[in-house]
C-alpha cells in the first residue's frame, strides 16, 4: 500500500532520532605486541571486534570501534538510516514526478 507523503514525512522525523550511516563490520585483528602468535599465524587473531565503517566529512573512509554491549543499539540505528534512504528515495521520486507534471502543464499553456 502506497504511503501518503505526510506519512513519509512523519516516518522520516521518527527514523532521524537514532539514524547512523554506516555498516558494521566483524574485524580479526593484530594486536601490538610483537611477540604475540598474532603477528605469525593468521589463525590466532583477535576478535572477532566489531566496527561502524563510514565516510566522514572528508570524504575519507574511516572506522569506529563499537563495544558488543553496543551491538544491537547500532544494529539498529544503522537499519533506520537504511530505511530513512529508502523513504527519501520514495519522496524524491513523488516530487521528481510532481515537477514533470507541472512542467509538462506549463509547456501546454
Amino acid at each position: 500500500m502506497p504511503r501518503s507523503h505526510a506519512a513519509l514525512l512523519k516516518q522520516l522525523q521518527a527514523l532521524a532520532q537514532d539514524a547512523i550511516q554506516g555498516t558494521l563490520v566483524e574485524v580479526m585483528m593484530r594486536c601490538g605486541t610483537r611477540t604475540c602468535g598474532c603477528h605469525k599465524d593468521p589463525n590466532r587473531r583477535h576478535g572477532p571486534h566489531l566496527y561502524l565503517k563510514f565516510r566522514g566529512a572528508s570524504g575519507k573512509s574511516t572506522s569506529m570501534y563499537v563495544p558488543r554491549r553496543k551491538e544491537r543499539e547500532i544494529r539498529k540505528a544503522v537499519e533506520a538510516w537504511s530505511q530513512m534512504w529508502e523513504a527519501m528515495v520514495e519522496l524524491s521520486h513523488r516530487n521528481r514526478e510532481a515537477l514533470r507534471k507541472q512542467l509538462r502543464q506549463d509547456k501546454q499553456r
